[in-house]
């Protein structure tokens, strides 16, 4: 009875809070566990359903990890149902916004939105459609002037030729992505310490094609892509397959290091290179994603809200058997990751330093921003990471719209946080046909909100001051962008070295060398080097003084570069041109850091020269229980298993323990 009473009286405030035009229906009667449930029976009195909360009101409904607070940055009517963003390189805000979800794709009502905050106040005062007429986009990029947008079955450029506010130039880029799932979509465009643009291509995959010959040639430019992602060079357009296949969400941390999320594991680290898994035909390799929270792939989430009703009773319906599906969580309803989506590596400056590095990833379902703490284990290749804090969320919402799809860092070294604000996220296949012939799953598509997550002690005039600092988009020369590398942050590196990818201009190379070889911060030294590599200025000397520098982590983004530069002459048949290159990466076979070693073991792969057998078999000597490490060399070892056997039950130069030891 009293559950009855709680459901009446909230309908009723439900109904007095809502708009004029809303529907929203008063039970009469609510759900009992008991009842006997069957595909017959009318669960439309047993749904209630809760009303949004005005913008002006959300964030009283917020609990926000103390020394934090959420600031709203914009809301309806200036944006609507927002999934990705990316800002220019003067701080506009392009914004996606997934209006035709879930089902209305053939309605053509996705649009891209610029907003500018011309007051430099943390709130976006200017709205404009910049596109519009799009099926279901789900990502976007800034390139040039114009915007790489992901709206499956293409990748579209859009540019503003006339300054007018709105895209004249269109153009298709590549078609041939999968449009079976809405929740699987090609999604979250990243600028790479490589500049290339990597895409998560997510479940539906794609027969990638160039979309200028599409039309003429169907076949043009083939690359099947199921189970991975890929990368683009945004110049060249060539394309790369790359490992993943990411649901929704994808990012990079300063070194490299890549991370993904699925609906129910919501943290994965991207470990093997799709490039090295087909060197050896003999090879079964690990899955290429890592599961890395020590919690578990589904573990608990701390939620605020209240669970909806259609979602214990579907639960309830599963369980039973009454309707098909998966019953997670022990037959819970909620309380464990659902939905996780949007992974983001905070890189900003406007937190403090211990923030540095920490993931943030959302569960929608529950209407939740988690964040972890990730560092390295002596013993294994992948990551781990942890819950930052026990017993309680990050951001939670008592809301039950609250969507955290998305997330950006910004110009103004905070967080940003996409809520596409939505009554019903669900996929719509999940939805029982007795349960979604009562929701209303378009409920919100005129809603959406965008929250900035600042320290709790900022000032206005800290914000403003943040917000209004130099923006590398403003640079007048390379040497200014140059030296925006070093920025302390990270949207603002990210950019710089987009910029300079762009202009492709001679005068950056040597203070690129000067950066380089500075007493710069690593992420700096990093950037340097992959734009002298991009912009084909990385000479040999550079190369030499990287894998022999101190810091472990540009040793391995140098064997990345050198691998690159040594499977050139690998494709050609050719013994190395590079001797002195070749004998440093073989001495890193005994690197103390075995994240080092591990990339060394991948980068012998792409060489010919028969003295990497007896490295790869000193490297595995070393860990030979350590899955990845194994799966390296013997990726690396190609054809010449034989010999690598040899090699390690030479007694010369075998450990003794090694070959009586399980792993050996």
């Amino acid at each position: 009875m009293r559950f009855r009473i709680v459901c009446l009286v909230v309908a009723i405030l439900a109904a007095c809070s809502l708009p004029p035009d809303a529907t929203f229906s008063i039970p009469v009667r609510a759900a009992e566990p008991d009842e006997q449930d069957s595909i017959e029976r009318d669960y439309s009195t047993d749904l209630p359903r809760f009303a949004p909360v005005p913008s002006g009101k959300a964030l009283d409904d917020f609990e926000v990890e103390p020394g934090f607070k959420l600031q709203l940055a914009v809301a309806e009517p200036l944006v609507t149902d927002p999934v990705a963003i990316d800002f220019d390189a003067h701080g506009n805000a392009y914004v996606v916004e997934m209006i035709g979800y879930s089902e209305d794709s053939g309605d053509m009502l996705g649009r891209i939105r610029v907003l500018k905050d011309a007051d430099r106040d943390g709130q976006f005062d200017e709205s404009t459609v910049f596109v519009e007429g799009l099926a279901w986009p789900t990502a976007v990029l800034c390139y040039d002037g114009g915007i790489f947008v992901g709206a499956a079955p293409d990748i579209l450029y859009f540019k503003d030729a006339d300054g007018d506010g709105v895209a004249e130039i269109r153009r298709t880029v590549f078609t041939g992505f999968g449009l079976d799932n809405v929740q699987g979509l090609l999604n979250s465009f990243r600028w790479g310490l490589d500049n290339r643009i990597h895409v998560a291509t997510s479940r539906c995959g794609a027969e990638l094609r160039r979309g200028e010959v599409a039309a003429a040639t169907p076949d043009a430019e083939l690359l099947t892509l199921r189970g991975r992602n890929f990368s683009f060079d945004p110049r060249t357009l060539e394309v790369e397959a790359t490992s993943g296949a990411s649901q929704h969400g994808l990012t990079f941390d300063p070194w490299g290091n890549a991370f993904t999320c699925h609906n129910s594991d919501h943290l994965q680290q991207i470990v093997m290179e799709d490039k090295y898994l087909s060197r050896n035909p003999y090879m079964r390799p690990p899955a290429v994603l890592a599961s890395i929270a020590v919690e578990g792939p589904a573990s608990d989430v701390f939620r605020i809200s209240p669970v909806e009703p259609w979602r214990e009773i579907r639960t309830r319906l599963r369980a039973k058997g009454i309707v098909p599906g998966v019953v997670e969580g022990g037959g819970r309803a909620a309380g464990y990751f659902t939905s996780a989506t949007g992974v983001t590596i905070y890189t900003g400056d406007a937190w403090p330093d211990e923030f540095q590095g920490n993931l943030i990833v959302g569960d929608v379902g529950s209407n939740l921003i988690h964040r972890k703490t990730i560092e390295p284990k002596n013993d294994a290749v992948p990551l781990t990471a942890r819950r930052a804090t026990e017993g309680r969320e990050f951001i939670a919402s008592r809301d039950t719209w609250f969507r955290p799809v998305q997330f950006a860092n910004g110009p103004d070294g905070n967080l940003y946080v996409l809520d596409m604000y939505r009554e019903v996220i669900e996929h719509p296949a999940s939805l029982p046909p007795i349960i979604k012939k009562h929701l209303d799953l378009t409920s919100g598509r005129d809603r959406g909100r965008i929250y900035r997550v600042v320290r709790a002690d900022s000032t206005p005039e800290r914000e403003k001051e943040l917000l209004s600092r130099a923006m590398p988009g403003d640079a007048k020369d390379v040497k200014e962008l140059v030296a925006m590398l070093a920025h302390p942050n990270g949207w603002h590196r990210t950019t710089a070295a987009r910029l300079l990818y762009e202009r492709n201009e001679p005068a950056a190379v040597p203070e690129l060398v000067a950066l380089y070889n500075s007493t710069a911060r690593t992420s700096a030294r990093l950037l340097a080097m992959n734009l002298l590599a991009s912009l084909n200025h990385l000479d040999v000397q550079t190369l030499l003084s990287g894998l022999a520098n101190p810091d472990p982590r540009i040793r391995v983004q140098s064997i990345r570069l050198a691998a690159r530069r040594l499977s050139e002459t690998k494709r050609e048949g050719k013994a190395s041109a590079e001797p002195k290159l070749l004998g440093a990466l073989l001495n890193l076979a005994d690197d103390p850091q075995l994240a080092v070693r591990y990339e060394t073991a991948c980068a012998l792969g792409e060489i010919n020269d028969p003295k990497r057998i007896a490295a790869l078999a000193n490297i595995i000597r070393k860990n030979p229980a350590e899955l990845y490490l194994a799966a390296a060399v013997f990726s690396a070892v190609g054809h010449d298993g034989q010999r690598l056997l040899h090699a390690l039950l030479d007694p010369l130069l075998a450990a003794p323990e090694f070959a009586p030891s399980p792993a050996g």
